[in-house]
């Protein structure tokens, strides 16, 4: 009588931490360029990282477009709540918002933020900001 070994195995599966979706609001004038959100990250050194926004989904009543620019990070931020590294400077990734002429009402985006040196940041992820045209 021949004996059927059996061998069970368990694949663990470590998941990566999921990207964040967000939801951000800004209040702008109509038909003006206004900066809407903007995005920076350090290291456990203050070290500023490299991040990065791309637009998603455009927004139907006006136009986004993004730079990077110097900012000093303040002491509380919108996503990512109190600052350690409060008063440094960094390299970051300014999205503005312009409605189109005499547009008032609501309006959408989307885009990605990316640390390109850390790609477990808890911040990276869709965020979608809706702008309340005046």
């Amino acid at each position: 009588m021949r004996r059927l070994l059996i061998l069970c195995a368990t694949i663990a599966f470590v998941a990566p931490t999921p990207a964040l979706a967000a939801s951000l609001t800004a209040t702008v004038p109509s038909g003006m360029k206004a900066k809407v959100a903007d995005h920076a990250a350090f290291d456990g050194a203050c070290a500023p990282r490299r991040v990065v926004v791309k637009l998603t989904v455009p927004p139907a009543n006006g136009s986004v477009t993004t730079a990077l620019e110097p900012v000093v990070m303040p002491a509380v931020t919108r996503l990512g709540g109190p600052q350690r590294c409060a008063g440094k400077i960094a390299p970051t990734a300014v999205v503005y918002y312009q409605s189109k002429p005499n547009f008032k009402g609501v309006d959408q985006f989307k885009y990605q933020r990316t640390n390109l040196d850390n790609s477990n940041d808890r911040l990276n992820g869709e965020i979608t900001l809706t702008v309340t045209v005046k």
